[in-house]
């Protein structure tokens, strides 16, 4: 059954993009492949935290003060290595990602500091963080930083699923985290929340939500519970010690969230956020072409999609030399667009004209199909010469193939590589 799906999966992505071989080599170059003329979001993964959390599938690793400055050097280095590249570009945002990036904070000072003087960049920040991570003190060094945009990962207000996620804090400390944060006058400020942890219902999801709205955060993004294969949560399901509530379950949770957050005043701008009316959507993924720095961190050009080594010694002795970039795939132009699409279908929004714009063809052209399977399957609020918008039900299928097929493709990357720091080759 397993092989038949890999199957159907592998012949319906062919289809949609052209390429029969996603498959990541071993990166031979001494540069990436970039055009200067477009537009670039920057990325800053830092991978260290206090505590590992059981479900998160990112590259971290255990803050150590003496590894953190090696770090901080190296970023720095890699930085200066892509000034002569990203010269002529335009950066449109920098996101920093971890780990739990406000641990040095002083280092993001000095490295953000290098990042608007050597690359030219002056525009909005964006940062995340964790409720045990937040006081006054460093939300006031991120104001000064430039930070526009502040996610904070709450996951939940329930202490018996922070505690089954591994959290080093309470809900207390979490509310209190919001509540200091919102003093402060940040464009956006989202708050993570998570649901379908294991033995959860509606009735913990809806207090949940009720704590949430009451805060107020410009944005409440809700993700369901991933469990990647190699998180530990993952091999805790594996040896069968958790349960996930059931899918019917899972899709009350998801019908339930929207209808709630647009009672209380927030419009739907991805498959997970929510965001008020007033405020600026703000999103850590839906860049067009972006470059990572850091270990684990990656790049996309629209030419190639590229990935840093996931080990920070491997990576400090890497820029001694040149990039630390381990994995390279090339990317043709109609996987480019199909990968443009995914994302929007993220977004939930999908603008005609603006594709016309970047790829200089019509979409129906290219992507009839695609769009008239999903109006035929009733996925669409709302369909004109400008837009297509999705429903609700159009939303929960698309986050089912985001994890059937972009968390699949994660999960193979992200556990080879964590294995390997510089693998030969991955296919996906």
């Amino acid at each position: 059954m397993i092989n038949n799906l890999s199957f159907v999966k592998n012949l319906f992505r062919t289809y949609l993009s052209g390429e029969s071989n996603w498959t990541f080599y071993s990166f031979s170059g001494n540069e990436i492949d970039l055009d200067p003329e477009k537009n670039f979001g920057l990325y800053l993964h830092v991978p260290f935290c206090k505590t590992m959390c059981l479900y998160c599938p990112y590259y971290k690793v255990y803050f150590r003060q003496e590894l953190a400055e090696k770090y901080i050097n190296a970023v720095i280095d890699e930085i200066k290595m892509y000034a002569p590249l990203l010269r002529t570009a335009k950066l449109t945002t920098l996101y920093i990602g971890g780990g739990t990036p406000t641990l040095i904070i002083d280092g993001l000072m000095k490295i953000t500091g290098i990042i608007r003087r050597t690359l030219g960049f002056d525009g909005p920040i964006g940062i995340e963080t964790t409720p045990a991570d937040i006081n006054e003190e460093k939300i006031a060094m991120l104001m000064d930083m430039g930070v526009k945009y502040l996610s904070i990962g709450v996951q939940s207000f329930h202490n018996r699923f922070l505690q089954c996620m591994g959290r080093d804090y309470e809900s207390e400390k979490a509310i209190k985290a919001v509540e200091i944060a919102s003093k402060y006058k940040f464009d956006t400020l989202n708050i993570d929340m998570i649901f379908a942890f294991p033995g959860e219902g509606l009735k913990e999801l809806k207090k949940d939500m009720e704590i949430a709205v009451k805060l107020s955060p410009d944005q409440i993004t809700c993700y369901p519970l991933f469990t990647f294969p190699y998180s530990t949560i993952g091999r805790f399901l594996k040896l069968r010690r958790l349960r996930l509530p059931p899918i019917n379950v899972r899709r009350k949770m998801y019908y339930f969230l929207h209808d709630f957050l647009e009672a209380y005043g927030y419009r739907r701008t991805s498959v997970w956020s929510f965001t008020r009316y007033s405020k600026i959507p703000y999103s850590s993924v839906t860049r067009d072409y972006y470059v990572g720095f850091g270990p684990g961190a990656g790049s996309y050009t629209g030419e190639r999609f590229y990935f840093n080594t996931f080990s920070i010694e491997e990576y400090v002795k890497a820029l001694e030399k040149r990039l630390p970039i381990a994995l390279e795939m090339k990317v043709s132009k109609k996987l480019e667009k199909l990968f443009w699409l995914y994302w929007r279908l993220y977004e939930t929004v999908i603008p005609i004209e603006r594709y016309s714009v970047m790829f200089g063809s019509n979409i129906y052209k290219d992507f009839g199909f695609l769009l008239n399977l999903i109006k035929f399957l009733g996925f669409v609020k709302s369909a004109d010469k400008d837009k297509i918008v999705l429903n609700k039900y159009g939303c929960h299928w698309i986050h089912l193939l985001q994890n059937y097929f972009a968390l699949d493709y994660v999960s193979k990357i992200w556990s080879v590589c964590q294995k390997n720091p510089w693998p030969e080759k991955v296919k996906l």
